[in-house]
């Protein structure tokens, strides 16, 4: 049977319960794999889209590519991952409730009522919080979940500090020195909360040294940018690509460094409140420490 129902508004207090998309998915693709790719896509729109076109419509929010284009190159590499991916497709709605339990314990007051989704994401993320009919959703793509052979606990963390954050700071700028701050400091909870993984496992690092090596470059230019509100600025720091001129997704570690200096002084609750005023005085002060001569890092 096809997994086409979307979850249910959430009432306040409820548990993040997931809708797993994956049985259609798994469906399509027993039906798609010796396809040609133009008759792939027809079967993918037939099957998994438009029985779930609010979700979809959620996952290429944002997207340059169009998703047919999408699609077809991820489905080519798919046999790759395919073993994984099925191995995920069993884990990851089962483990949510006790990934839920150890966040409520550092979270008491995560309300959790926004619905998620495990679904295939064509290669657009591995973890994602999307609009679906206005409303926030958070999304589990296994296909990339697979390719990175990820660690689950802390993605999870991770996304869902997202949400949390978005409960408790109501108000969030559309600049980039907010976005240096969410994803730097979801990074350090994510580390926080799972303090036996290696540094360079914790979602959703980069590799760190080529950052650390850049860093006399990184840090004033970021302090320059942190009211710009261009989409250039945030994917330059953000995103991957082949053709950047600085370390790909550089702001994950250099928000990351903010938020650990910040976390000195600070519980992971008041780090959460923290207000859009106050973070960008810390900002400014850290990364103008860390742009200076020889700073030890």
């Amino acid at each position: 049977m096809l997994a086409t129902a979307l979850a249910a508004p959430a009432s306040p207090g409820a548990d993040c319960r997931p809708t797993d998309l994956m049985p259609a998915f798994w469906t399509f693709w027993e039906a798609a794999r010796n396809a040609l790719p133009a008759e792939q896509y027809r079967l993918f729109e037939e099957l998994v889209r438009k029985p779930n076109a609010a979700v979809y419509a959620g996952v290429f929010q944002g997207s340059s590519k169009p998703p047919w284009e999408l699609i077809a190159r991820s489905l080519e590499k798919l046999p790759e991952i395919e073993g994984g991916m099925r191995a995920l497709s069993g884990r990851l709605s089962k483990e949510l409730p006790g990934e839920l339990d150890a966040f409520r314990k550092a979270f008491p007051r995560f309300r959790c009522a926004t619905p998620v989704y495990v679904l295939y994401s064509a290669g657009a993320f591995d973890g994602a919080t999307r609009d679906v009919e206005g409303r926030p959703a958070l999304m589990f793509g296994l296909d990339v979940i697979a390719r990175l052979k990820e660690d689950l606990s802390p993605l999870f963390a991770h996304e869902l500090f997202h949400v949390y954050h978005g409960e408790v700071v109501t108000e969030e700028p559309e600049t980039f020195g907010w976005a240096l701050w969410s994803e730097g400091l979801a990074t350090y909870v994510s580390r926080r909360l799972n303090p036996k993984v290696p540094e360079q496992q914790i979602c959703c690092l980069p590799p760190i040294g080529p950052v650390r090596a850049a860093m006399d470059r990184l840090a004033p230019e970021a302090s320059r940018l942190l009211d710009s509100e261009r989409r250039e600025d945030y994917a330059r720091y953000f995103l991957g690509g082949a053709d950047l001129d600085i370390p790909s997704r550089s702001g994950y570690y250099l928000g990351y460094l903010l938020a650990t200096e910040a976390g000195k002084t600070r519980t992971l609750e008041q780090l959460a409140v923290l207000t859009p005023a106050v973070v960008r005085a810390l900002e400014v002060a850290e990364l103008g420490r860390l742009a200076a001569p020889r700073t030890p890092r």
